[in-house]
């Protein structure tokens, strides 16, 4: 067995679901809770990973992280080294590979939150930070659980 390629895959499917908790936490509630004008295209744009061979999305990884690239000469220019093909461009195509995986289940765990449980939160004067914290999260932590664990097999799995 390759230790080696088992540690590499755990160490990027941890700091990818460390990375995806919140942004899954605070992507879910907005597209949960706020009417967005083009919310339809805003959630098809996150499916795309679900739905785009995974030479596809490959390509457009590399393409976008390669030196050829604006953000892979960027990223040169800061690091000293190329994005693609290091841990650091492995576990941004990660994030954005696994954008489906942690932001859906966060946000249909929101949706299914009363509106009147909120509403009530509000007039007993919680500021959303602290209806947050009090109310939401742990009303929709088992679809945020539920999220980052499939995240975390998803990441593995690739």
């Amino acid at each position: 067995m390759d230790w080696t390629a088992l540690l590499l895959s755990l160490r990027l499917g941890l700091f990818t679901v460390l990375i995806l908790l919140p942004v899954a936490v605070l992507a879910g509630r907005w597209l949960a809770y706020r009417p967005i004008r083009g919310k339809a295209l805003i959630e098809a744009a996150l499916a795309l990973p679900l739905v785009l061979p995974p030479t596809v999305i490959g390509f457009y990884l590399l393409t976008a992280f390669g030196l050829g690239s604006p953000l892979g000469q960027l990223w040169q220019k800061l690091f000293g080294h190329p994005l693609a093909f290091s841990f650091g461009g492995l576990l941004a195509a990660s994030v954005i590979v696994n954008l489906p995986f942690a932001i859906q289940p966060a946000q249909r765990a929101f949706e299914q939150i009363p509106r009147s449980v909120r509403d009530a939160a509000s007039v007993s004067g919680l500021r959303p930070s602290q209806a947050l914290w009090r109310i939401d999260l742990p009303l929709a932590w088992p679809g945020i659980v539920t999220g980052m664990t499939l995240t975390f097999a998803h990441t593995l799995g690739e």
